[in-house]
């Protein structure tokens, strides 16, 4: 059998893996929560989580966390976020900055939280690291030590990577400013070995100023306190060796050649002579083709995501893609959302019927807690009964209560017009210009109408008596849609006649 798709990719990870007889996988995935987090973050705490459960099949210990890098900068305000309110917190680590709403800690614990109650809901659930606890607990100390006693091994390793000179008074460790809070201006000019020199410069950055103060301080942290960070680019090296971490992807923008993973890679093998962990690259998530931003509010963030799709579906829209596919997701396009719970039922039908090995592995991998039969009725029809009269318990009848809230709310965000339709409460004007022959239609099914039909047969019977009168059913059915909705398309007709009151439909079908 050829594999060509995500969870065969997943599972061979898991082999690959499991020849190192490791006692423990650590599987970790790393985020900074700069605001709200986008689907992009998403698509890597998925994807990590499907291949710690690959691990976990594969009969392998493994663990998963996740670490919010709470301390990176406040760098740009959403522009969701009042600017004057926060303009004047630029600069500061972000578990400095205040929550935008009462409940959190501060900013960094109020978009993680939003962020982790999402990918919970799709059965992610790591155990949750925060940077600032890993700083305070002292496990950063013996990689700042020997990152900053070899900054001039660091600063050629950028130089070799990036092709550009490094100050020689450049140091891998940012200051938290002990007077103005700020990390984005203070730069490092010298380390004796117990501290570092630093300047926060007024002029250091264009977004924001620092206050001009000059002093030593130690960058160790203590139970009780943190003096600065390490650049994230070196700091990922040191976090994979402080927690043990032996598995970690990211985005394809980190682990191009020459980018972010090299460096880090070389640092963990340079300076810090520590295993880097196995890794993978996956590609983005766009929506209409663009990549996202969290700092700049730009995509579609998790909360909004989880009103248009069931958590299911959210998790088979990832694991489905291989890993160098992006994923290009665009609600307001017709067919999108449509296709998903399409390509969902037939997954579904390959793991029940296990009639294709490889999708029902997808479906499998795409389940939020226990695995749950899919309805049988297509998303698309859905969209049209709830649009209808008194179809609500056809709806319950088969199982499709779950379904017709995204429904609803695909219909009222993202369809087309010519997918929306409504029951005229008066005979629309377009009426008059139907043919006699279509009046006579009208007339027929009104006196069909007092007999008792399923909507099937309705339907099959509604082609016959059009026939009868020798008329097209393309003719025929815009008879009904005009005379019920001032539009010559619409739903299945039986099923739309068999939702109204009998005795509205009669009254209208011969007032025509």
């Amino acid at each position: 059998m050829i594999y060509n798709i995500f969870m065969f990719w997943a599972d061979k990870i898991a082999e690959d893996i499991k020849k190192r007889n490791f006692p423990l996988e650590w599987v970790d995935d790393m985020k900074t929560p700069s605001g709200r987090i986008h689907i992009g973050g998403l698509r890597a705490v998925t994807t990590h989580d499907i291949v710690y459960k690959a691990l976990v099949d594969a009969g392998i210990k493994a663990k998963f966390t996740y670490v919010f890098d709470n301390h990176d900068p406040m760098d740009t305000v959403p522009n969701y976020l009042a600017h004057e309110k926060y303009e004047k917190y630029l600069g500061m680590p972000l578990f400095m900055v205040p929550s935008p709403e009462k409940g959190a800690k501060n900013y960094a614990e109020y978009f993680a939280k939003e962020f982790e109650d999402g990918f919970n809901k799709i059965d992610c659930r790591p155990e949750i690291i925060w940077s600032t606890d890993l700083y305070f607990s002292g496990k950063m100390n013996d990689g700042i030590k020997k990152c900053l006693d070899n900054a001039d091994k660091i600063r050629k390793i950028y130089e070799d990577l990036y092709k550009k000179k490094m100050p020689d008074d450049w140091y891998p460790f940012n200051v938290y400013c002990p007077k103005c809070n700020k990390v984005s201006t203070t730069r490092v000019t010298n380390w004796n070995g117990k501290e570092v020199a630093f300047e926060c410069r007024v002029d250091a950055v264009r977004w924001t100023k620092g206050c001009g103060l000059k002093e030593k301080i130690s960058p160790f942290a203590t139970k009780e306190k943190i003096s600065g960070k390490i650049p994230w680019k070196v700091e990922w090296a040191v976090k994979w060796q402080a927690i043990g971490i032996t598995v970690e992807g990211a985005g394809k923008d980190h682990m191009t050649k020459g980018g972010s993973h090299d460096l880090a890679k070389r640092v963990a093998e340079e300076i810090l002579e520590s295993p880097v962990p196995y890794s993978f690259a996956h590609e983005f998530f766009l929506v209409g083709g663009q990549k996202m931003s969290s700092s700049k509010g730009k995509g579609i963030s998790v909360v909004e995501l989880l009103e248009m799709l069931p958590p299911q579906l959210i998790r088979f829209l990832i694991v489905k893609t291989k890993l160098n596919q992006a994923i290009n997701f665009d609600p307001s396009e017709k067919d999108t959302i449509p296709t998903l719970f399409d390509e969902y039922q037939k997954a579904a039908d390959a793991y029940y019927k296990k009639s294709n090995e490889d999708l029902g592995r997808i479906f499998e991998m795409s389940q939020v807690g226990k695995i749950k039969k899919p309805p049988k009725i297509r998303f698309s029809v859905l969209t049209q009964w709830i649009q209808m009269p008194n179809m609500d318990s056809e709806i319950k009848k088969e199982n499709l209560g779950e379904w017709a809230s995204y429904a609803r709310i695909w219909v009222e965000r993202y369809a087309p017009e010519s997918e929306k339709f409504t029951v005229q409460k008066s005979l629309p004007r377009a009426t008059q210009n139907l043919t006699s022959k279509q009046r006579d239609f009208l007339k027929r099914v009104a006196e069909e109408l007092d007999k008792k039909w399923n909507p099937e047969d309705f339907q099959k019977n509604l082609y016959e008596w059009g026939k009868e009168l020798g008329i097209s059913s393309k003719d025929s059915f815009a008879a009904i849609y005009t005379s019920l909705l001032g539009k010559n398309h619409g739903p299945k007709a039986g099923w739309l006649i068999l939702s109204l009151d009998k005795e509205f439909v009669k009254k209208r079908f011969n007032e025509v």
